[in-house]
């Protein structure tokens, strides 16, 4: 106990004035009625989120040409990874959990493969047919035994073209 650092007999405590009240926007609704406001707001932007998707769709497809065109087009490969992102984060939170798989599912694909080949775009066409299956046949949630069957075969494609690591000598 010989090297106890002596506590320092003057010392002052800083209390920071709470600025955060004036800040806050008071509302007369109560919490079970302002959740059911943003409930009602979260209704209608999924009523119309089928249209998003649609147009996110047309984005992945546009970029997916012009990588066919040129498989090196670093700004086709970024909005086709942006928009996977996108669907990635969205899609489930409007029941499209299908969609949101296979958004992400090429995101993770697209990392893996700093350069596309002809079996890599046969890789983004098929993550593509699910997400246009999605909308086409209204697959929700997991999309069922469809879903499942989509998943499956798009796993396989995936591992059979999946870049090998070459070993370490």
């Amino acid at each position: 106990m010989g090297n106890v650092m002596p506590i320092p007999k003057q010392h002052r405590i800083i209390k920071p004035e709470n600025r955060l009240q004036s800040k806050m926007r008071l509302s007369k609704l109560s919490v079970s009625e302002l959740m059911a406001k943003a409930n009602a707001v979260m209704a209608a932007i999924a009523a119309s989120y089928p249209e998003w998707l649609q147009k996110d769709l047309e984005k992945l497809i546009a970029a997916h040409e012009r990588l066919r065109e040129d498989p090196l087009d670093e700004a086709a490969r970024s909005e086709l990874f942006r928009t996977a992102h996108d669907i990635r984060g969205q899609a489930a939170g409007f029941g499209y959990d299908l969609a949101s798989h296979a958004g992400g599912s090429l995101c993770q694909c697209l990392r893996q493969r700093p350069v596309l080949s002809t079996a890599d775009l046969h890789v983004v066409d098929a993550h593509i047919n699910i997400i246009r299956a999605c909308l086409g046949q209204s697959l929700k949630g997991d999309g069922g035994a469809i879903g499942q069957e989509l998943v499956a075969e798009l796993n396989i494609l995936i591992e059979r073209t999946k870049p090998r690591q070459e070993p370490v000598s």
